[in-house]
């Protein structure tokens, strides 16, 4: 089974390998170097304050907006609040747009949010005063505040926007706004009638135009053996763990992505669950992908236009496709190609010319087997591959055996917070990360995401050149934080600087979309959330 390894994607036509020369991926590797219905409720320490009682002086207000797609935007704020905690108390209220992931995002930060003076979750239509109560009201909070970030928050789309922008004119006091890395926020000087203003995120080398956390590393490292747990998953000896022979690997995929991995389970009656990995090869044997196929954001954003133009036009959210239906393989598929076949994944393949044994590998993928984890009691569930199920375009599918003496596993585990740089420091250097924190916490930790990720694709290919020009020159987003409280010069350019570029894009889009009095719902929508700058 011959291997062509693809710049763009982790694995592919051998037609993709001529610039792998030149692509930042292909210098690293070569370098060597180093669901119950949500109530709102009221988790802080002090939680339970007589209405009138005292604020802590100089408090920081965090708003954090959690999408539905997975816990990204809830660990940005996680991180925002942690990094803003070094120069104040702080107050952290988090707007779930849908009740879907509300419990078990709550549980995800209930370690941080208890330690704070104030802290406050809602979801969906909860009511916004009842949440607060009378002595917290949000009119309240934004005037005693010291200073106040949407961290991160997308306008557009949440019930409780005007809430926001109406205790921000109330009290004609200006707010910082941050957004996923890399994303834009529209015409913000309008919207927020002057009040808001942008701080640019994301990986760049210009202190101007970005920056991303670096709040794993203040992550105080563990004793967890997650060797020793992950082999007991998968039902290995413990002398499994301490050979020497157990490879970790990461795998984080997006939660809404996992029908679009393939597996076929040949034995599901004990735990440790027998399958069989489909992959899309093509005859020459290589594996298929497609370097142009777009990601799922692309695809929704290209539905979200079509509504723009069209009303009429209902979008459909569920745009994974599986690999049996797509005819390519998916990044899951990719990166086991790589585990089993690809030098880049194992520099130590010679081992067998010195009679040692063959490795036994376990990719952690959290957002996989979520059915049979949650019918194990949510703890953890394990599949060992046993083959890969070929498919072949015209021909069917045939299976073959893994390479003689291998052993690979597939473990469904939860990665808790506070153990994650623990975790990440016993994983092997190549990982998949889709999402902006997993892919900064495997930066940080020296790890190279080698697969394309389907989601936040420039931002990957920016941290990978990022990572060759050296990370100390990334700008740390939780200093430009600290700094918008506590230094005037920062202040002021930031807010020149937001209020130019929305000027800017402003005109743009009025040249597209006629006076803004004019836009219709959707325009303002897409405005607002980035979609056009």
């Amino acid at each position: 089974m011959a291997l062509a390894w693809a710049t763009s994607g982790g694995g592919g036509s051998s037609s993709s390998t001529s610039k792998a020369s030149t692509s930042p991926l292909a210098a690293l590797l070569a370098s060597g170097s180093s669901a119950a219905a949500a109530s709102s409720t009221d988790t802080g320490a002090d939680a339970a304050k007589p209405a009138g009682s005292s604020l802590p002086e100089g408090f920081i207000l965090i708003m954090t907006q959690v999408l539905p797609d997975g816990f990204g935007d809830l660990i940005f704020g996680e991180n925002a609040v942690q990094e803003l905690q070094e120069i104040g108390p702080v107050i952290w209220l988090r707007c779930y747009v849908s009740k879907d992931n509300f419990v078990s995002g709550e549980e995800l930060i209930s370690e941080v949010a208890a330690k704070l003076p104030r802290s406050y979750a809602w979801a969906a239509d909860d009511d916004l005063d009842s949440v607060l109560g009378s002595s917290d009201s949000l009119l309240r909070l934004w005037a005693e505040c010291r200073e106040c970030f949407l961290a991160p928050w997308i306008f557009g789309l949440s019930g409780h926007e005007e809430a926001v922008l109406t205790a921000a004119k109330a009290n004609s006091k200006r707010f910082w706004a941050l957004t996923e890395y890399g994303r834009g926020m529209g015409n913000i000087h309008t919207y927020t009638f002057g009040l808001g203003a942008k701080v640019p995120t994301g990986w760049t080398l210009d202190p101007e135009e970005g920056g991303v956390f670096r709040s794993i590393l203040r992550l105080t490292p563990g004793t967890t053996d997650w060797k020793a747990k992950c082999a007991q998953y998968c039902q290995l000896p413990p002398s499994v763990a301490k050979s020497g022979r157990l490879r970790l690997w990461w795998f984080y995929s997006r939660k809404d992505d996992e029908k679009k991995h393939d597996f076929r389970i040949l034995d599901h009656t004990s735990r440790l669950l027998k399958a069989a990995k489909v992959i899309p090869v093509g005859t020459d044997g290589e594996i298929i992908t497609d370097p142009n196929e777009k990601t799922n954001g692309e695809k929704l954003a290209e539905q979200l236009l079509q509504a723009a133009n069209n009303p009429d036009f209902k979008p459909n959210t569920d745009v994974s496709c599986a690999e049996a239906t797509s005819g390519c393989a998916g990044q899951l598929s990719q990166f086991i190609w790589g585990i089993l076949l690809n030098p880049a994944f194992n520099p130590q393949q010679q081992r067998g010319e010195k009679g040692e044994e063959e490795p036994i590998d376990i990719v952690v993928a959290p957002n996989l087997l979520s059915s049979y984890r949650k019918a194990n009691g949510g703890d953890h569930a394990a599949a060992e591959i046993l083959n890969l199920e070929l498919l072949l375009p015209g021909v069917g599918s045939q299976d073959r055996a893994l390479p003689p003496g291998r052993r690979l596993f597939v473990c469904s585990c939860l990665i808790p917070r506070a153990d994650m740089r623990t975790f990440l420091e016993q994983t092997e250097r190549l990982v998949y990360t889709t999402g902006d924190q997993s892919l900064s916490e495997a930066m940080f930790l020296d790890k190279i995401p080698v697969v394309k990720p389907d989601a936040k694709v420039t931002q990957w290919q920016l941290a990978l050149n990022a990572k060759l020009q050296g990370l100390s020159k990334v700008p740390d987003l939780g200093r430009v934080m600290r700094d918008l409280v506590t230094v005037e010069a920062t202040r002021s350019r930031m807010r020149e600087a937001s209020e130019v570029f929305s000027k800017a894009l402003e005109l743009q889009m009025v040249a597209s979309l006629g006076p803004v009095e004019s836009w219709t719902p959707t325009n303002i929508i897409m405005a607002r959330a980035g979609m056009m700058g």
